[in-house]
């Protein structure tokens, strides 16, 4: 049985050709010579001998990251005041995000909520992508029947209602006036709805409009911004994959360039799959992204700062052990180690009952051990053309229904040439294993959530509004190759905003500290960009001016630091002029 994967490429010139190759493949390209390739796992060593191929990498998972903000970002000044006969008015500089596009890649949205539905009862959201579409059924072309929301118009005929976007060929795309039908309820997306409470309360903290709550008292940032939104995945609300983001942020910035509007994206997800420093092709492309057209991207932190998922070792000559707990319940689990490649020393594993298995000693080997109703496989990886420096991991396997040996397991270090001697590990993220796993002895700095860790990205941590601290699971930086992160905090405490249903309610994590960063990003780019005072108010000059306006929280000694960077939002004190 061929067994179809997908990759993330790194090219030249064009590898569409490829499709006339190799059986069953599907090349999606992106900007900047990245794509997404699909392809049967047989035919992998040969698509990646290609002359074309610079570099491929699998995907990972990433998971959102769950877990009184006007006035402590300092917005009333900037928004005004919401009147009777809409959001605009009022004292103030009144800006409001019109003429600037807001990108929510994030699990979808509630369509028919009122925050996202303008004064004259038409939807706020130009674009909506459902990667999630017609997936039931792997492999259908346009004509297929996975999604079943109106029919066929004739049979082998695409959607009469949405479209497969060409590009991506997946999922089904909306426009602004078939989501009208839907808010009229001549069409029904339930399915589409469906499992989007994390992007619904992202949504309406970047840019709802308030309706619905008396007084639009739960309004967000942008409350005149239009929307693109791109619903993640594969059908699972629990995860997406690294390849569905890059396809989702490729998505909303090409509609703006098309319709010739700035964008400000949020991704309020992440994993601790990786090195941290920003290396992989997924972190490398959103860096590359700097510079195309008009865009920020901003990125929530992650909610590791107090999970003891990440562990440092600084090797010399002595043995060293770093051991960690694995709690009931989890059913599948994957460590990772990062060290330097010119570090030689071997590594064990220490089972709770005292067995050690050996990691291979070759790179790019792996071996596989049976340990009670447990399949163990270590792997030693070798530098990449991307990455210089060497992962180790261990991924445990249970059968149906079975566990990881819960109990303290340890990492056993054994130094023969050491140089430099850092070694860095991490546990998945809060999202993936229980809260009962995790190091006895861990690191609470460099726990960023990727893709906070790329360059040339905004990324944000949460504060409690209530006191001015730093929420205790807000990630901490800085990155493992020194660079300063977070930029800034917000609010991500107890924040109220839109749920599905036509409801709000508090909301806590960085997910939801990010989009009050990327609503305020919308706000500078309407009065720079698209008012015209500053036509170059992207990229990193919008990183600037967000970290001179941010204030001090209580006892933060210097900026910047780990935990705040450059400290809170503060817009009116970002806000030139």
């Amino acid at each position: 049985m061929n067994i179809a994967m997908e990759i993330i490429v790194k090219y030249v010139d064009s590898i569409r050709y490829a499709e006339k190759l190799f059986p069953g493949i599907r090349v999606v390209e992106l900007f900047n010579q990245y794509a997404i390739v699909t392809l049967g796992e047989e035919h992998l060593e040969e698509f990646s001998a290609l002359p074309e191929v610079v570099y491929v990498e699998p995907p990972k998972r990433v998971y959102y990251n769950l877990q009184a903000g006007r006035r402590a970002s300092c917005l009333s000044g900037v928004q005004g005041n919401p009147n009777v006969s809409g959001i605009r008015g009022g004292a103030g500089r009144n800006r409001t995000g019109r003429g600037v596009f807001v990108g929510i890649v994030d699990s979808g949205v509630d369509l028919r909520h009122p925050t996202f539905i303008g004064e004259d009862g038409e939807s706020r959201i130009a674009f909506f992508w459902d990667q999630t579409k017609g997936t039931e059924n792997a492999g259908e072309g346009e004509g297929g029947q996975g999604g079943g929301d109106a029919g066929l118009a004739d049979e082998g005929m695409p959607y009469a209602f949405g479209r497969v976007p060409e590009r991506y060929q997946r999922g089904r795309e909306y426009t602004g006036e078939e989501i009208n039908r839907v808010i009229d309820g001549q069409e029904n997306l339930e399915n589409t709805e469906r499992g989007s409470g994390h992007g619904t309360g992202v949504a309406g903290i970047a840019a709802g409009n308030g309706r619905g709550s008396q007084g639009f008292r739960y309004r967000g940032i942008a409350t005149e911004s239009q929307l693109l939104v791109v619903k993640l995945g594969r059908g699972n609300q629990d995860f997406a994959g690294t390849t569905d983001v890059m396809m989702g942020v490729d998505y909303v910035l090409r509609k703006a360039l098309e319709l010739g509007r700035p964008i400000a994206i949020n991704l309020s997800f992440g994993t601790n799959q990786g090195a941290h420093d920003g290396n992989t092709l997924f972190e490398q492309y959103l860096s590359d992204l700097n510079g195309v057209w008009k865009n920020v991207i901003v990125v929530a932190t992650g909610n590791e700062g107090d999970t003891r998922h990440h562990a440092r070792v600084l090797l010399e000559r002595q043995e060293e052990r770093l051991e960690f707990a694995v709690g009931s319940g989890e059913r599948s689990l994957l460590l990772q180690i990062w060290k330097q490649y010119v570090d030689e020393f071997r590594v064990a594993l220490k089972t709770p009952s005292g067995e050690r298995f050996f990691f291979p000693s070759e790179p790019g080997q792996s071996s596989a051990y049976t340990y009670g109703d447990n399949r163990l496989f270590l792997f030693l990886g070798a530098p990449t053309p991307c990455q210089d420096t060497q992962e180790l991991s261990v991924e445990w396997m249970t059968g149906t229904g079975g566990f990881v040996e819960s109990g303290i397991w340890t990492v056993e270090f054994y130094p023969d040439q050491i140089g430099d001697g850092r070694v860095d590990l991490w546990l998945p993220t809060v999202e993936a294993i229980g809260l009962s796993t995790g190091f006895l002895l861990p690191e609470v700095n460099t726990t960023l959530t990727i893709p906070a860790t790329a360059r040339k990205v905004i990324t944000v941590g949460a504060y409690r509004s209530d006191n001015d601290t730093v929420a205790n699971f807000s990630g901490r930086g800085n990155t493992v190759d020194g660079r300063q992160v977070p930029v800034i905090v917000a609010p991500g405490v107890g924040v109220v905003t839109a749920r599905p249903g036509g409801s709000y309610g508090a909301q806590t994590g960085t997910s939801f500290a990010a989009p009050f960063v990327t609503g305020s990003a919308a706000l500078l780019m309407e009065w720079g960009i698209v008012q015209g005072n500053d036509p170059y108010l992207y990229g990193e000059k919008m990183q600037a001016y967000l970290a001179k306006g941010a204030r001090r929280l209580v006892g933060q000694l210097q900026v910047p630091d780990v935990q705040a960077g450059y400290g809170a939002l503060c817009v009116s004190a970002s806000l030139p002029g």
